[in-house]
């Protein structure tokens, strides 16, 4: 195989390698309970969506379902996700600059919620 051939296909070897694993992070799974799962995927397609006019668009047409979502989950504490949502929905109505802080702390809040263990249950 000649130099520049086999250079050719390292690089591209490369490339796949590295688009593999960007798509496996993107699309890796979790083990929440079904409530906390319903709300996550709600939330994790428009938060890993590039930031800009769209996401904020789209998190704010889905802003509604997510604090249904969010008021529905039983299995923990999800009054901080609430809170967090209910700002989001209230910074779309009316103050479009705040709506990618809102959304970061909705984001903020979901991890805050499936960081802590269920009251009573070991981990």
């Amino acid at each position: 195989m000649n130099k520049k051939l086999f250079l050719s296909f390292v690089g591209f070897s490369a490339t796949v390698a590295t688009g593999l694993a960007i798509a496996d992070n993107q699309h890796h799974s979790h083990r929440f309970p079904k409530d906390v799962d319903a709300f996550h995927a709600v939330l994790a397609p428009i938060w890993h969506a590039p930031q800009g006019s769209e996401r904020l668009q789209s998190a704010c047409a889905k802003a509604g379902v997510m604090e249904s979502l969010a008021k529905e989950i039983r299995s923990r504490d999800a009054s901080g996700l609430v809170n967090s949502v209910e700002t989001l929905k209230t910074k779309c109505q009316g103050d479009q600059a705040a709506v990618e802080g809102a959304l970061g702390n909705v984001h903020d809040a979901f991890h805050q919620l499936i960081d802590h263990k269920p009251a009573g249950k070991a981990r």
